[in-house]
């Protein structure tokens, strides 16, 4: 799955809010009991891949991908395991992170 967004940040701004982000949902409750597990980031230059085990009872799949984070632009590239696919769609998928991020740059007057 890939995921394209435009910003206005500075990149080094994008890159903290991106940071700030992603620690915040690896600590989320999700609906339905589903709990993160293991999540991991590291940061090299402008581009963060990340990885956190999604578990729901006895049920668990690893997520993992990179966001690069360029001036004007903040890409996300991650394989959906078919667990996930299972009960929701890529398009869905794709949809929500997309409006995260646009929430997460939207201009706040």
């Amino acid at each position: 799955m890939r995921v394209e967004r435009s910003h206005k940040a500075s990149q080094q701004e994008a890159i903290r809010k991106i940071d700030s982000f992603l620690d915040e949902l690896m600590k989320r409750d999700f609906p339905g009991g589903v709990v993160v597990k293991e999540p991991t980031k590291s940061w090299s230059g402008n581009t963060m891949d990340f990885s956190f085990k999604l578990k729901k009872g006895l049920m668990s799949t690893r997520l993992a991908g990179n966001i690069q984070v360029e001036n004007g632009k903040i890409i996300m590239n991650s394989e959906v395991p078919g667990l996930i696919r299972t009960f929701v769609s890529e398009e869905k998928i794709s949809d929500v992170i997309g409006q995260q991020i646009d929430s997460l740059f939207a201009d706040k007057k």
